[in-house]
């Protein structure tokens, strides 16, 4: 506004919608060469018109700050485009407005005398505002010289390309000015001039505190301009000395830079105790450790290559990656006998297999505990769930394939999913509740191997439906003929015969070529047909059968047969709802126990199916009274209308079947995915433990194959450097970006994630994986420390510490685990490898080769040494102190081990394969055998307050001719 009230009453337009200029508040420095071009611009005889173009922050208004304090002869007014928009209301009302305030200005010019100087910042804004604006002021700045109004404009360089630079006519009536940042010199003049004017000069010495600050934000700031990041960075410091009394030293910068940026610079880790810190988690890595170490120095010291990331390590090693689940979950494995079908996550052994997402055994090439974590209770939305850790990675993807975060399958963390929000909210929706936002892989049919039964699964799964077992004969209550006829072909009976006193109720004959038979032995004793596994059938009513567990983890093939037993009995296909028009497969039992074998035989096929309890109220009985309440269990099945007929080998249900499919679907559901439906932390702590399998998806089926996936937790860096192993670790799984077409959506997710926190250890794992168009921006990434985003912003990588990991050649590791075992891991025997493991990564072939030329800008190759059995020993005796702590804290009670204890877990039970994680084995040994006993133990006899574990047998490694030990924990108490 005017200060003399005579202008604001002649002039409103120019009093409400322009302010007087204000006077610079520090001295401008290193801008001499600008403001001469300026002045120059200004005392042109036609077009007096300038732009100042430059990055925001670069100091374009203090540049016409600095020219009016040598300019006295004109009046500098900066035009407030806001307030004048907000008064136009529309384009259209902004050119009248415009031309309405360009002629008042030129009124002033000639009653006043003196010239007229707008300052428009923003300008761009007007070219937005429509062509009208535009038109509006192009006669003003062609007529500048002779009309006595000036025009300076600015702006920066985007919004000029994008706006401005296309009205060719509009650019010729500006004279352009570059303002460029100015270097550190003039900057470290400028961060001086503001340290006298505050009075804080006294706090330096020299000018390296300004110099730091100004290498500090150039490098962690690339996206903003000098002077102003350097100005923002030391106002912050004057702030805290006022206010605290501090020193304006290295580590109130520090302190500032962190509070500010997020970012707490290298010098703040003492380098005096980085390999110490690292040993402390790291058993026997000395080389490993003295590698990583080295490269730390130079980042603390500040004299690494201040032009690429803080430093860049590749780790080799042999495999130890895996998921963390608790040791109680089932895990579904193979066998070539199918011996075993069931395995709990704590008893999972190297040599194992376990089933990837779609079905087929995969090997398992570690097993790592990972001790006890907070136990997250993962619900999906088909009744299922899993335990697993926060750090336990999911293969999701958003439910709602149109989504911004779009369609593709990404890794993520269970704690991530909860941070991005498990449900979308639906509060308006019918029931209130929120919809799932995420979903993880629907599981495909496991591959058990077929089995060699006495009796066909159909027959089995037909007389748990409607076999009469508890009587003296074995009998079948149906209506379906063609069912009594297929199940007495299956128990290998001469014929069968309708029940005299019951209409739909079939005995079976014996077949006297088979069976002894006699005038009271006509009829087929259940006993007499039932054999084998199915023999446990006998004796059970209604409410007690069960489907036996060999007949549930048979072939693919056999188990639809059982299905289709179960199903032609008591299965049926009828609609839930009228106005779905969904005709549903259901399968009814009053049999809770038998309700759930039916729903996890659908689930290893592949078949969503969940449960749904029914109470059906009493009914008058035959003496007059009323009958108890029943309780009905329904399975519903999960599935496409043409596959409906996969459950049924009844003609009559396969005909109904095939009515549902042609029937119009209301509604297509997905079936290749299951949504999360909540997350639950439980106040729980368990033992985990991870597992590596050879399976390229990194999946594999858990619990009620519930499909899952594998982690690493690659952590001690990020917690030295930065105090927090969770936030600070940004992981990459390379598996991802395989594809070329990946490309763009990792360039995408990286530069995200590093512009939303720029200090970090970033983690790209199985870099041999990635598609070779990804490893070239991560050679940018390395060569130049810097990348473009989606905004064309430049995000600095100079504040990463880049970890690449490789399990290209393991197979030599397993060579040094056999034969160059090493009990510190110093080296040594290392050294003679080193070449070998080189030219083993670099050779490494496959869809997307390891690329050599990365090799050259990667600062460290850092080997892992596989671990002798001497470091195994001290692995595991370290774990038992920490057992025999924790009971005597949580218990009170003493626990003796003895010594055998350690030799049965190391030599017995321990594995020096590089592939099966070292001491891991001989650890998750000792959580099943040792730690179990001796909970159960305690749990059994909680006044016993001195205990001991004892192995009980002779050892292996005590006699070397023993080929398989007897050896077995025993917990007793202390007399």
């Amino acid at each position: 506004m005017f200060q003399d009230a005579r202008l604001h009453e002649g002039y409103p337009l120019l009093s409400t919608l322009s302010d007087p200029l204000k006077k610079a508040g520090r001295e401008i420095i290193g801008r001499e060469r600008e403001k001469l071009q300026l002045l120059a611009s200004l005392s042109r005889a036609e077009l007096c018109n300038a732009l100042l173009l430059g990055p925001a922050g670069s100091g374009k208004t203090m540049l016409v700050q600095g020219a009016m304090e040598q300019d006295a002869e004109r009046l500098y007014l900066e035009v407030d485009l806001a307030r004048m928009v907000s008064e136009a209301g529309d384009g259209n009302l902004m050119a009248a407005k415009l031309k309405a305030f360009f002629d008042e200005a030129e009124r002033f010019v000639n009653a006043e005398g003196r010239e007229l100087v707008l300052f428009i910042d923003e300008f761009h804004q007007i070219v937005q505002l429509s062509d009208a604006a535009v038109e509006a002021i192009k006669p003003v700045l062609a007529a500048s010289g002779t009309r006595g109004i000036r025009i300076i404009a600015a702006t920066t360089y985007e919004e000029f390309h994008q706006h401005i630079s296309p009205n060719q006519p509009l650019v010729e009536r500006l004279q352009r000015i570059n303002l460029s940042p100015p270097d550190q010199e003039t900057t470290i003049r400028i961060l001086q001039g503001m340290a006298e004017r505050y009075g804080v000069a006294d706090q330096f010495y020299d000018d390296h505190i300004f110099r730091q600050i100004y290498e500090y934000t150039e490098r962690y700031m690339p996206a903003s301009a000098q002077p102003r990041k350097s100005i923002l960075v030391l106002d912050g410091m004057v702030g805290w000395h006022r206010l605290t009394g501090r020193a304006m030293d290295r580590e109130l910068l520090a302190d500032v830079l962190q509070e500010s940026l997020g970012v707490n610079v290298a010098f703040r880790v003492d380098g005096a105790k980085i390999k110490a810190q690292l040993d402390e988690r790291v058993f026997s890595q000395d080389l490993a450790t003295r590698a990583v170490a080295r490269r730390l120095q130079l980042s603390v010291a500040d004299l690494h290559d201040s032009t690429r990331p803080m430093a860049s390590m590749l780790f080799t090693g042999a495999s130890g990656v895996g998921k963390a689940t608790t040791v109680s979950t089932r895990i579904p494995v193979w066998t070539p006998d199918g011996s075993v079908s069931w395995r709990s996550a704590g008893e999972l052994r190297v040599g194992d297999y376990v089933f990837a997402r779609d079905g087929r055994p995969e090997e398992v090439l570690g097993v790592f505990p990972q001790g006890e974590q907070e136990v997250f209770r993962v619900h999906l939305a088909d009744g299922r769930h899993l335990d697993v850790s926060g750090d336990h990675l999911w293969s999701v993807r958003p439910t709602n394939h149109n989504s911004s975060e779009g369609s593709r399958w990404r890794t993520w963390s269970t704690r991530e999913i909860l941070e991005r929000g498990v449900l979308i909210d639906n509060s308006a929706s019918k029931n209130g509740r929120g919809t799932p936002r995420y979903a993880i892989p629907m599981n495909e049919p496991v591959q058990w191997p077929e089995r060699d039964f006495e009796i066909d699964p159909y027959t089995v799964g037909a007389l748990i439906g409607d076999g009469c077992l508890t009587g003296p004969t074995l009998a079948l209550s149906s209506k379906d003929e063609w069912i009594v006829e297929r199940v007495a072909a299956g128990v290998g009976a001469a014929g069968y015969q309708r029940m005299t006193d019951k209409n739909y109720s079939w005995q079976f004959l014996l077949d006297p070529e088979r069976h002894a038979t006699g005038p009271t032995r006509k009829w087929m004793k259940t006993r007499h047909a039932l054999t084998g596994a199915a023999s446990r059938l006998i004796g059970h009513d209604s409410f007690g059968k069960r489907i036996p567990m060999e007949y549930l983890t048979a072939s693919i093939e056999q188990r639809w047969e059982l299905v289709q037993g179960l199903f032609d009995t008591d299965g049926s296909i009828g609609s839930r709802s009228s106005s779905s028009g969904r005709q549903n497969v259901t399968y009814a039992t009053s049999n809770s126990g038998l309700a759930d074998d039916v729903r996890l035989l659908l689930l290893s096929l592949g078949v969503d199916a969940r449960v749904r309890v029914n109470v059906r109220p009493g009914w008058p009985s035959r003496d007059g009274g009323v009958r108890s309440e029943r309780t009905e269990y329904t399975v519903y099945a999960g599935v496409d209308n043409e596959l409906k007929e996969m459950f049924f080998s009844l003609p009559r249900k396969i005909e109904r079947a095939r009515e549902a499919a042609s029937q119009v679907r209301i509604r297509t559901k997905r079936r290749d995915q299951v949504p999360i439906l909540a997350i639950e932390k439980l106040d729980a702590h368990e033992d985990m433990v991870c597992i590596y399998v050879a399976d390229l998806e990194h999946l594999y089926q858990a619990g009620d194959f519930v499909v899952t996936h594998n982690t690493e937790l690659t952590k001690q860096l990020a917690k030295l450097l930065f105090g927090d192993d969770q936030r600070h670790l940004i992981r990459f799984d390379m598996t991802e970006y395989a594809e070329d077409s990946s490309l763009a959506s990792f360039r995408s997710e990286l530069t995200k994630r590093v512009w939303d926190l720029s200090h970090a250890v970033l983690l790209f794992d199985e870099i041999e994986k990635a598609s070779p168009l990804v490893t070239r921006v991560l050679l940018q990434v390395l060569d130049d420390g810097r990348l473009s985003d989606d905004h064309n912003r430049q995000v600095s990588f100079l504040n990463t510490y880049i970890v690449l990991t490789t399990n290209a050649g393991s197979e030599i590791y397993r060579t040094i685990a056999q034969y160059a075992s090493d009990d510190t891991g110093s080296g040594k025997q290392l050294e003679a490898y080193k070449k070998l493991i080189r030219r083993s990564i670099s050779s490494t072939t496959g869809d997307n080769r390891f690329p050599p030329e990365l090799l050259g800008r990667i600062d460290a190759i850092i080997p892992f040494q596989p671990l002798s059995q001497a470091t195994q020993t001290k692995i595991v005796r370290n774990k038992l102190k920490q057992m025999v702590q924790e009971v005597l804290v949580k218990h009170n009670v003493r626990v003796a081990v003895d010594q055998r204890v350690l030799q049965y877990l190391v030599e017995d039970k321990g594995d020096t394969d590089s592939n099966a994680g070292g001491a891991r084995t001989a650890v998750a040994k000792m959580t099943d055998e040792v730690t179990t006993a001796v909970a159960a133990f305690i749990n059994e006899n909680p006044s016993e307050r001195r205990i001991r574990v004892d192995v009980v047998g002779e050892l292996v490694s005590d006699d070397k001719k023993l080929l398989v030990s007897d050896a077995y924990i025993e917990v007793s108490a202390v007399r």
